[in-house]
C-alpha cells in the first residue's frame, strides 16, 4: 500500500475550521490518491482544533519531530524565509508530509493555505519507484 499523507501547519491561534479547510481542500487536490494520514511537527500535535479536525477528517495524526522535518526540509518546494526562521524550515506543512510519507517520497500537492492564513497543508505520496 503506498503512504499518502496530509501535512499539517498553522499559527498558535488557528481554529479547527481553519485545519479542517485545507485537508479537505488537500483530500481533494491530491485526488485519486487518497490520503490516509496527518503529520505536523510534534509540538503542534496536541493542538485542541487539531485533534477536533483530525478526528472530524477520520485522520489519525502522525507528530513529527524537529529533526525529521530538518531532514525532509531538503526536498519541499516552498520556501518561506519567515517560518524557515522560525521553525528551521521553508514549509512545516511540505516538511511534515514529506518525513510522515518517507525517505522516498515526493510532494503531489505543494502548500495550500486557507482562507484567513492561518493554516497550511501539503500532500506526499511515497515513491515506490526509487
Amino acid at each position: 500500500m503506498t503512504r499518502v499523507v496530509i501535512g499539517l501547519g498553522f499559527r498558535a491561534a488557528a481554529p479547527q475550521a481553519s485545519i479542517a479547510e485545507v485537508i479537505d481542500a488537500a483530500r481533494n487536490a491530491a485526488a485519486p490518491a487518497w490520503p490516509t494520514l496527518l503529520a505536523t511537527p510534534a509540538d503542534k500535535s496536541i493542538y485542541p482544533p487539531l485533534i477536533a479536525a483530525a478526528k472530524a477528517a477520520a485522520l489519525p495524526c502522525l507528530a513529527i519531530d524537529e529533526p525529521s522535518l530538518r531532514q525532509a526540509s531538503a526536498r519541499i518546494t516552498t520556501h518561506s524565509a519567515r517560518v524557515a526562521r522560525a521553525r528551521g524550515v521553508g514549509s512545516v506543512c511540505e516538511a511534515a508530509a514529506l518525513a510522515a510519507a518517507g525517505p522516498n517520497a515526493r510532494l503531489i500537492v505543494s502548500r495550500m493555505l486557507s482562507r484567513d492564513r492561518q493554516a497550511t497543508a501539503a500532500v506526499a505520496i511515497e515513491d515506490t519507484n526509487r
